[in-house]
């Protein structure tokens, strides 16, 4: 487990224009020299360490998340890159910003929920995202290319999108929800979060923390998930209020 440090090229830099961190396509330079096009995202020093830490910890639990950096601004600011895959988010994928209110729009986004309910990868990433406390899962944070599927933008997990006041919801669930299939994605997001579960309390929280100490101090990011493991199946239930499939266990 790795995460990649990095410095930004003067002047490459450029808005991306999406989501609510400013977030600017640049180019890096890497420890051996190399240089790579990334997506730059600046915040406070919790929204960056819950970037790097949910990067990596995606990634060890089987997700597609593109390569990560820590990024040195200065001797004393640190930012977040990720490698800049090219290819667009499910809103851009169809325009939906584009499409004025009404039928259209509504049908266009509807399309989008069809097809994220068919990644293999949802309910794992609803389960995480639960764990994580991912208070953004939106359709401008998970990249396709067409053929597969990858997620993106984590500054507001791990309690910064409370410190932000955000509503405590899960977005994937109530994108599940939406079209009527919650029975079917929670009983899959249930039994990948009893898989994680332990996966994540004996190894990779461990692993995770190793890889990003000599540049960050995480024992709170592990602490935090830590916490809301035991209650993972639980809390997932509750963003199925209909359906209770721990009744009677």
């Amino acid at each position: 487990m790795y995460i990649g440090i990095a410095n930004v090229i003067n002047g490459t830099e450029t808005p991306v224009g999406d989501g609510k961190t400013g977030a600017e396509r640049c180019v890096i330079v890497l420890e051996d020299g190399s240089q790579r096009a990334a997506i730059l995202k600046k915040g406070t020093l919790g929204q960056i360490k819950a970037e790097c830490f949910c990067a990596l910890l995606l990634r060890a639990l089987g997700l597609t998340v593109p390569d990560p950096y820590i990024v040195f601004l200065s001797s004393e600011e640190i930012a977040f890159a990720s490698a800049d895959l090219t290819y667009p988010n499910l809103k851009k994928h169809l325009s939906v910003d584009l499409l004025p209110d009404g039928p259209a729009k509504e049908a266009a986004i509807n399309c989008i929920l069809e097809l994220v309910a068919k990644f293999k990868s949802t309910p794992l990433a609803l389960s995480i995202d639960e764990a994580i406390d991912n208070r953004d899962r939106n359709l401008g944070n998970i990249l396709w290319d067409g053929e597969s599927e990858a997620w993106i933008d984590h500054a507001y997990c791990l309690g910064e999108g409370a410190l932000e006041g955000m509503e405590d919801i899960n977005k994937l669930a109530c994108m599940m929800q939406q079209l009527g299939i919650e029975e079917r994605i929670s009983r899959s997001a249930i039994g990948q979060s009893f898989v994680i579960s332990g996966i994540l309390s004996e190894v990779i929280l461990n692993e995770v923390s190793s890889a990003l100490s000599e540049h960050i101090n995480v024992e709170d990011s592990v602490k935090f998930i830590s916490n809301r493991l035991p209650t993972l199946q639980r809390r997932i239930l509750d963003r199925f209020p209909k359906n209770d499939l721990l009744a009677g266990l």
